[in-house]
């Protein structure tokens, strides 16, 4: 179940960062740039847009660090550190060569952190319970109760759309 649910959640993240929400390719603008410097914006856009997309970016990688806890329990920190900082990064290099936005270092720094914190959450709350089995279970609910309402969501988008 806990693969399934990362499956959609991976496709969810792509369909999110690369296509934008998007439901058709010649909706998205064609944008290619690249910042390496964290944390520096443009000073056109406001400071509460930066800050919103700070915090997207790092809520949306939360998820990855539960489900790496979840279905690699014997692999090392630094391996599932790499995996996730190894995703943001291959998702900010999609945009760029599919010019379909901004390559940015801090949207891998604050996915990293968010993956960093969904490792410690599912950490915590396997103590709390006692029990990875038991947590596995809570966090397998959690994620298909979000599944559905996000897929629905997604439907009525679609429909609402035509």
């Amino acid at each position: 179940m806990a693969t399934i649910l990362f499956l959609i959640y991976l496709a969810l993240l792509v369909w999110i960062i690369l296509f934008k929400l998007q439901f058709s390719i010649s909706d998205l603008d064609k944008v290619r740039s690249i910042n390496l410097i964290p944390f520096h914006y443009d000073k056109e856009v406001g400071a509460a847009f930066h800050l919103t997309e700070v915090l997207e970016n790092f809520l949306i990688f939360v998820p990855m660090g539960i489900y790496l806890q979840m279905l690699l329990p014997r692999t090392k920190l630094y391996v599932k550190f790499m995996l996730i900082a190894g995703t943001s990064f291959l998702l900010e290099t999609m945009q760029y060569i599919l010019a379909v936005g901004r390559s940015d270092i801090t949207d891998v720094l604050t996915n990293t952190a968010g993956g960093l914190l969904g490792l410690a959450v599912y950490s915590m709350a396997a103590r709390l319970i006692g029990n990875r089995i038991k947590a596995n279970r809570l966090f397998s609910i959690l994620a298909g109760i979000v599944s559905v309402v996000v897929i629905g969501l997604l439907g009525f988008l679609l429909f609402a759309n035509r």
